[in-house]
């Protein structure tokens, strides 16, 4: 591995200070310079990677009660522990994507898996509670490079599958 001298260290810090300098020039002579000079190539960095639809928690107007409403998320986390919910519908909507899955878990009542594509898509789930329970904990595992967003809220009353 070669050594960094003092003159290559110098070299390098004298050109990462002159980068605003040339961006600076460069957008002066952009602004009507009758001179015909070359311009220096500024190009702006790659958009990032969040995903738009993500920005913003998916929608659940439905419910009564907001319980949990993330965005722009990546990676696993335990989003939260909800310390009681009544006897009700909890409604858990989810948006991914990338390539891979997100696995939702909700307690020991539902656990399951939501494929995610490069487009961003949204799934929504409903979990009918007979009783009320205690301790909830909300939990995301999602595939390297997926982002997400997750709303959790409850509702009065529920209706079994027909």
């Amino acid at each position: 591995m070669a050594k960094l001298t003092k003159f290559h260290a110098g070299l390098v810090i004298v050109l990462a200070a002159s980068i605003p300098l040339v961006a600076a020039c460069a957008a002066h002579d952009e602004r009507g310079s009758s001179e015909e000079t070359p311009h220096a190539s500024v190009t702006s960095p790659p958009p990032p990677s969040v995903i738009d639809v993500t920005r913003t928690p998916p929608d659940i107007s439905g419910s009564t009660d907001t319980l949990v409403r993330l965005s722009d998320r990546t990676g696993s986390e335990e989003v939260a522990v909800i310390p009681s919910i009544k006897a009700g519908t909890i409604a858990v909507a989810t948006e991914c994507a990338g390539e891979g899955k997100t696995t939702i878990s909700v307690g020991e009542l539902s656990t399951y898996d939501i494929p995610c594509a490069t487009a961003p898509e949204t799934t929504y789930n409903e979990i009918g509670l007979g009783s009320s329970r205690h301790n909830v904990i909300i939990a995301v595992t999602a595939s390297a490079g997926i982002h997400w967003g997750l709303s959790v809220g409850w509702r009065p009353g529920h209706e079994r599958p027909s």
